[in-house]
């Protein structure tokens, strides 16, 4: 599927407007109007309405009939859930996924991975996470539940969303890097179990960040604070 500019400003606009309700620059309560949107970010009021739409799907926004948009309270119940629900669908998409893994592009994620160990993360950061949203997209395409890929697809952008936050420290980004280089040369190998083991260490870790991370912006204490979990972060 072609992904458009639109597509582009969306996703960019959707994680922005998620920063600032973690981060308590928008609260609970708090009106969102689609004019000052969209002269916010310098984009239509097309563009906005559809971001609002998808903010409203995943429960960050409540929009009322004839009354406006307004944020809805994100907690670290909410987090957790989240998490929960991508650990048990990732999975589940894990095992019909590994064994139709063509070997060609695992080879070129492992590549990639390789060649960006070792670097300073203030370089990598950005292709650390295109990585980390292609090799995510890269199970769900070859899984062969097309109601469990829809399920996931439903929760992709806010958790995609989450993990961007996550690629603005150092110690996160050199640590997802090692873990999914971990899962890659587990699928290369065809090894579901080991496969399996290192998906749900990956997303316990990463939803234990979110939670440290979403205290720490609701606490002002922000991003710099953030405290990488057991020595491993990966969101």
């Amino acid at each position: 599927m072609r992904v458009t500019r639109d597509d582009l400003h969306k996703s960019r606009i959707y994680a922005d407007v998620l920063k600032r309700i973690l981060r308590g620059d928008l609260k609970p309560g708090e009106r969102l109007v689609e004019t000052q949107l969209a002269d916010q970010y310098s984009v239509s009021r097309t563009v906005i309405r559809e971001v609002l739409f998808m903010l409203t799907r995943d429960e960050l926004v409540d929009r009322r009939h004839n009354q406006g948009t307004y944020v809805v309270s994100f907690t670290p119940d909410d987090v957790e859930d989240l998490y929960e629900i991508r650990k048990n669908l990732e999975i589940l998409a894990l095992r019909t996924a590994v064994p139709a893994m063509p070997l060609e592009p695992l080879f070129d994620f492992e590549r990639k991975l390789r060649a960006l160990a070792g670097k300073p993360a203030v370089q990598t950061s950005a292709e650390h996470a295109a990585i980390d949203l292609a090799l995510h997209g890269f199970i769900f395409s070859h899984c062969r539940n097309r109601r469990l890929v829809s399920y996931l697809e439903n929760i992709s952008q806010l958790i995609h969303s989450l993990r961007l936050l996550g690629y603005e420290l150092e110690d996160v980004v050199r640590l997802t890097g090692e873990q999914h280089l971990g899962l890659v040369q587990a699928f290369i190998r065809r090894d579901l179990l080991m496969a399996e083991r290192l998906m749900a260490e990956h997303i316990d870790t990463s939803k234990r960040n979110a939670l440290e991370m979403l205290l720490a912006q609701r606490s002002g204490r922000g991003a710099a604070r953030f405290a990488v979990v057991k020595g491993t972060a990966a969101l």
